[in-house]
């Protein structure tokens, strides 16, 4: 996406290209148009293209076209793009139906014996055919002015005086010959003829129930000519509601299946897909300025776009709807995560959204000294939450929490019995000086701005699951091979295979696999995602990676493995891995997850692992650390992060010491500097490099090393361009 792209609210828009296919539309509309012109089935049909709404109809439906455009010229039918709602009345709808053919017949006539194969003078004998059946129509003239809105071919623009005309010409000639007689001649005429025709009619189901019933009689009865396919866009739950309405019958699927011949259901993304895809387009239009705000908004995603994401319609609408109010909110530098939620929750449940609008300015009321909410009140407000969310919404004690988290003076009940929150709470001074510091949904100055704007084909195959299968009783080389190979595959956007293939463990593959099995994919993965990052890159600090995935992995296989086993397996993968950089994202996650530094203590069930087994990971990892050569740290994949994991475990001083060894001639001090640097990404200013004090201070001094490096930027040397890149580093570290 370009930066234009990336500022451009995107709409309510088919997508134009398979460029911008992110949900494998085009193998499946390659395959339909096989379908579509199977020569061996020249008789009438009707299909159905069926979706809910905002499931992707209209975007395969360009798609079909767009493959149908590439066909050779002699296996190309004719497309009629047919839209309904744009024509008045029924016998408007004949007319503008019959019409449209005719003109592609006519285009028929032109073109034949050009390449096509087709006779000149069996395709003059079919435009002859439907001439001489749209004069027959009758009260077709006066309503044949709306024929080129309704068509889509702006080159044909008919009014009444063209079909008197028309009448008038043909009358000698289709006078006395009833319906029936000139309907028939037109069976045959494109029977002889041969070339297929393919009329599209999207969004069915936005007509009214009157106009549904005529449009579904009209394919099937009156215009249900050979070498003539229908393509219907619909959603199948509401045509068939308003089937029951206008026709009164009992069962409307029972009717549209008497009328449709063959259905084609819109493919199911996967939840995953969709929300990795507006993990990746989110990227273009806002950032993040901290840790903790890419720790968070990586939950928000998971958890939130897991419920909401559930359409492709849906992640265009909370990504425009983000891209609207960004702006505001990253000037009065706001909070991206909870931007993020608000959104989602407001695309997937308005009502919801209304409610957390209307509490949070109650609770600003309370938290500036100026109100006060009573039990009554407390109490009423919980029976609206009840209102406008599903009985079981809240059902998950785990997301209670987290939906309690961003809200001011909101407490979740973990436990079963009693209402799910406490209410409008006192919020502590620490508490809401952070809100306010960082520009929080629960803090009462800054609240209001986020209300005032008030796939199939990337799917694993059998084969990939099987020899992965097979690999993790082989032992954990073979593992690492199938994972690596997986992840050199692209599936969509910036997913691999091999993202698929661990998403797939979590829900389906881990009860099929043995405890061998599991032993051998956890050393597996400490040998080899280092490579995988180096062999394919990913983003660590943004949306879910590769490594984040593997980390949801521990506690499911580590939770069969007996604590004997379990402690061996540790040991395989902490002292022999030879993946350090991820191995060290689980020592920081950890870290901060059980409180052992820092303020971001999590629940116990969120651990990876348990308080022993992170003391065993600590041990070890410490070991390594030490032993590992200055060269080793600064070359492995995250060097700051193995630095803040050594510090942060209980050796304060290993780190600082190697930064005092590394950095005692300027060559090293340079090396160490941008090993550690901050890699940033901004919506305006792409990628760039920071140095900030918080990170410099813990391994060496911070204004003396700035000093260092300005003198070294100055001087005639060959270090003096590096330097001077690692200045700018300092001011954006400023900024930041």
């Amino acid at each position: 996406m370009t930066q234009g792209q990336s500022d451009e609210v995107q709409g309510d828009r088919p997508i134009e290209c398979a460029a911008q296919d992110r949900l494998g539309f085009q193998e499946v509309a390659a395959r339909l148009v096989t379908a579509l012109t199977d020569q061996n089935s020249s008789g009438g049909l009707v299909i159905g293209l069926e979706g809910r709404w905002g499931s992707g109809k209209s975007s395969l439906l360009g798609l079909i076209q767009q493959e149908i455009a590439a066909l050779p010229a002699d296996r190309r039918p004719s497309v009629i793009n047919f839209r309904p709602w744009l024509v008045g009345n029924r016998d408007a709808l004949l007319a503008t139906m019959f019409a449209a053919m005719q003109k592609e017949i006519n285009q028929v006539v032109l073109e034949a014996g050009d390449a096509t194969g087709i006779s000149k003078q069996k395709a003059e004998e079919a435009a002859e055919a439907m001439r001489k059946f749209v004069v027959g129509l009758g009260k077709a003239g006066a309503a044949v002015e709306v024929i080129g809105d309704a068509v889509g071919f702006a080159a044909v623009k008919w009014v009444g005086s063209t079909m008197k005309a028309l009448r008038e010409g043909f009358k000698d000639k289709a006078q006395g010959q009833p319906l029936e007689v000139l309907k028939e001649k037109i069976v045959t005429s494109l029977e002889e003829l041969g070339h297929r025709f393919l009329i599209t009619i999207d969004d069915v189901d936005r007509l009214e129930p009157n106009e549904i019933i005529e449009v579904l009689r009209l394919t099937r009865s009156v215009a249900d000519f050979p070498n003539v396919t229908y393509l219907l866009c619909y959603d199948a739950a509401i045509l068939a509601h308003s089937i029951e309405q206008a026709s009164r019958v009992e069962d409307g699927h029972a009717y549209l299946e008497k009328i449709i011949q063959l259905a084609v259901p819109v493919p199911t993304p996967e939840p995953f897909q969709l929300r990795q895809w507006f993990a990746d387009n989110l990227r273009d239009i806002a950032y993040t300025t901290s840790d903790s705000e890419v720790d968070r908004l990586k939950s928000v995603i998971d958890i939130e776009g897991g419920r909401h994401l559930k359409t492709p319609r849906a992640v265009i609408r909370t990504l425009d709807a983000i891209r609207f109010a960004w702006p505001t909110l990253r000037d009065v530098k706001g909070d991206l995560p909870d931007l993020v939620w608000i959104n989602l929750i407001k695309n997937g449940n308005a009502a919801l959204y209304r409610w957390i609008e209307d509490y949070c300015g109650s609770a600003a009321v309370i938290n500036l000294g100026t109100g006060m909410v009573g039990e009554g009140e407390q109490k009423k407000k919980l029976e609206e939450l009840a209102t406008v969310t599903a009985k079981d919404y809240f059902s998950d004690s785990l997301y209670r929490h987290y939906f309690a988290e961003p809200l001011p003076g909101v407490e979740a009940n973990l436990g079963e019995d009693g209402p799910g929150f406490k209410l409008f709470l006192r919020v502590d001074r620490m508490t809401g000086d952070i809100a306010l510091q960082e520009g929080r949904l629960a803090s009462p100055d800054h609240y209001r701005f986020y209300f005032a704007l008030s796939s199939p084909s990337h799917a694993l195959s059998q084969g990939d699951l099987q020899s992965f299968m097979e690999a993790v009783e082989q032992g954990p080389p073979h593992v690492a091979s199938v994972i690596l190979r997986l992840h050199a595959m692209p599936a969509s956007g910036s997913l691999s295979k091999a993202d698929i293939l661990f998403e797939r463990i979590k829900v389906a593959v881990l009860d099929t696999m043995s405890a061998p099995g599991r032993r051998n994919l956890l050393i597996a993965l400490s040998d080899c995602l280092d490579e995988a990052y180096r062999l394919n890159p990913f983003s660590l600090s943004w949306s879910k990676s590769l490594w984040d995935r593997a980390l949801d992995l521990i506690p499911l296989l580590l939770r069969s493995v007996h604590k004997h086993a379990c402690e061996a397996v540790l040991h395989d993968m902490f002292a022999g891995g030879r993946a350090i950089g991820w191995l060290t994202s689980i020592m920081r996650a950890e870290t901060f997850s059980h409180g052992r530094f820092g303020q971001r203590k999590r629940l116990e069930q969120e651990w990876l692992l348990s308080e022993e087994q992170l003391d065993i990971a600590f041990e070890l990892m410490l070991a390594r650390f030490r032993a590992m050569s200055p060269q080793d740290i600064l070359g492995a994949i995250s060097p700051i992060d193995i630095l803040f994991a050594w510090s942060q475990a209980g050796d304060e001083d290993g780190p600082r010491k190697l930064a005092a060894a590394v950095g005692q001639d300027d060559t090293g001090l340079v090396e160490f500097l941008e090993a550690i640097a901050l890699v940033r990404h901004g919506a305006k200013q792409g990628s760039y490099t920071a140095l900030t004090a918080r990170n410099i201070d813990t391994f060496v001094d911070f204004e003396e090393t700035r000093k260092r490096i300005a003198a070294i930027a100055t001087s005639v040397s060959a270090l003096s361009e590096r330097a001077q890149r690692l200045s700018r580093a300092f001011d954006e570290g400023d900024r930041l």
